[in-house]
C-alpha cells in the first residue's frame, strides 16, 4: 500500500504494538480482491445499491473493526483517534467513503456519546452491542424543514417517561440503525434522545438513492408519540455539555478530513500516472503546461492537507478546542478533492464521464462529505464563530 499521511514521523511515534497490529490486519482485510460484492460496488450510477446489512456490521464487530476509538473502561479498544486513522486508511482501499462515513457515526459520534453522556444502565446496556456490531446506531440531526420542531415531553410523575415526535431527513445508518440519538427540544432545551427502533411508533419512511457513498444508507426517520424511558435523555443544556457534544464532532470531522485527504491521495496517484502516458499530439498528457500547473496544485494541496490533519491531530490529542481549526480543515480538505476529482474526470476526456472510471466515481463520493457532519458552508459558519468566541470557550473547557 501506498504512504500516507500517517507514515509521517509525528504520527508513527506514537503507534503501541496494538496500533501496528490494527494496521497491519485492516490492510490486509479491506482489500478490494478479497471483499465480497457489497464491498467492492463501484456506487453512483446503479439505481438500487446494496447497503451494509446487520450481518455485514456483525461481520466488522468480529473483526474487532468496531469501538476502536472508544476507552477501554466504556467497553472499546483504547486506540484513541490514532486507531479510527488506521480504520480509515485501510478502508480508503476501497475507494468508498460510505464505508468510513457509517463507522465513523457508529463509533465516533453515537459509540462516543453513549459511552460519555449518557447514564451508565443505558450505557452498559447497549455499548457492548454496538461494539459487536449486534446494534447499529444513527444520529438523527436534520430537519426536513429550516425551525427545529422536534419535542419531547414529560409524561409521568417520578422519572417517568418521555414521549416524543420528530421527524429527521438525511439520517446515516438511519435504515439499518436500531438506536436512533434523535435531537430535540425538550422543556425548550436541546437535548438528545436515545430512541429503540423497535418502539411502536417509529418508521423508515424513505430510503434515499443517492449518488456517492451508496454503501452506507441515507434515510428519512418518523418518530410519532413513542414512548421512552426518562433514562434515555441525555441532555445538552449547558455549556459544558454543548462543548462535550462539540469536540464528539470535532473528532469525527476530523477522521472525514482525513477520508478526503486519503482520497486526494488515492486520485494523485492515479492520475499521475494517467498523465504520464496518455498521449495527446504525441506528448503526454502531464507535459502539457496547464495540466502540470494543475497537478503541481494538486500535490500542493496534497502537502497542505497532510500538514493540517497532523497539526489537528495534535491539537486533539492535547485536548485543546480544535472546534475552528477543523471545521476549517474539513472545508479545506473536502473542497480541494471535490475540485480535483472533478477535473480529473474532465482531463481523462469522454471516458472520465463513464461509470468505470475511478475519476468520476471518486467524483461522486466526495459528495457525499460535502455534507456529512455539517455542509461546507455551516463549516466556515462554525470556524468563524468559534474563533471569536474562542476566549470565552476555553475559559469553561
Amino acid at each position: 500500500m501506498e504512504r500516507s499521511f500517517l507514515d509521517h514521523p509525528a504520527l508513527e511515534r506514537r503507534f503501541t504494538p496494538e496500533h501496528r497490529e490494527l494496521r497491519e490486519r485492516a490492510r490486509a482485510y479491506f482489500q478490494p480482491e478479497k471483499l465480497p460484492d457489497w464491498l467492492t460496488e463501484p456506487g453512483g450510477h446503479r439505481s438500487h445499491c446494496s447497503h451494509l446489512s446487520k450481518p455485514q456490521w456483525e461481520e466488522f464487530g468480529r473483526q474487532g473493526f468496531l469501538g476502536i476509538s472508544l476507552p477501554r473502561e466504556a467497553g472499546g479498544q483504547g486506540l484513541g483517534l490514532l486507531g479510527a486513522l488506521i480504520l480509515s486508511e485501510a478502508v480508503a482501499q476501497l475507494g468508498d467513503l460510505g464505508i468510513s462515513l457509517g463507522i465513523h457515526c457508529q463509533t465516533e459520534i453515537t459509540g462516543q456519546w453513549l459511552a460519555t453522556a449518557h447514564e451508565a444502565e443505558v450505557r452498559d446496556r447497549y455499548l457492548p452491542g454496538m461494539n459487536a456490531g449486534r446494534l447499529i446506531g444513527c444520529a438523527a440531526d436534520t430537519e426536513p424543514g429550516r425551525e427545529m420542531e422536534s419535542t419531547a415531553v414529560r409524561d409521568g410523575v417520578g422519572r417517568g417517561d418521555l414521549v416524543v415526535n420528530a421527524r429527521k431527513i438525511y439520517v446515516v445508518n438511519g435504515a439499518n440503525a436500531d438506536l436512533c440519538f434523535v435531537t430535540l427540544k425538550l422543556d425548550g432545551e436541546m437535548s438528545t434522545v436515545l430512541v429503540e427502533k423497535d418502539r411502536p411508533g417509529v418508521r423508515v419512511l424513505k430510503v434515499f438513492d443517492k449518488l456517492g457513498t451508496r454503501s452506507i444508507d441515507s434515510a428519512l426517520l418518523d418518530f410519532h408519540d413513542v414512548r421512552v424511558p426518562a433514562a434515555n435523555l441525555a441532555t445538552k443544556r449547558g455549556v459544558r455539555q454543548l462543548m462535550h457534544w462539540n469536540k464528539v464532532m470535532t473528532a469525527a470531522r476530523f477522521l472525514m478530513c482525513a477520508d478526503a485527504c486519503l482520497l486526494h491521495r488515492r486520485l494523485l496517484g492515479r492520475m499521475l500516472e494517467y498523465a504520464g502516458t496518455r498521449m495527446i499530439d504525441g506528448r503526454p498528457l502531464a507535459s502539457w503546461p496547464i495540466n502540470r500547473h494543475a497537478l503541481a496544485r494538486a500535490a500542493a494541496d496534497q502537502e497542505l492537507m497532510t500538514a493540517g490533519l497532523i497539526d489537528r491531530f495534535e491539537q486533539l490529542e492535547k485536548g485543546g478546542n480544535a472546534v475552528a481549526e477543523v471545521a476549517a480543515l474539513k472545508w479545506f480538505c473536502v473542497d480541494r478533492t471535490a475540485r480535483f476529482a472533478a477535473l480529473c474526470a474532465e482531463m481523462q476526456g469522454g471516458a472520465g464521464y463513464m461509470w468505470d472510471s475511478e475519476f468520476l466515481i471518486g467524483q461522486a463520493q466526495i459528495l457525499g462529505l460535502k455534507m456529512a457532519g455539517g455542509s461546507l458552508t455551516t463549516m466556515k459558519a462554525i470556524a468563524g464563530q468559534a474563533l471569536v468566541y474562542r476566549d470565552e470557550l476555553e475559559a469553561v473547557s
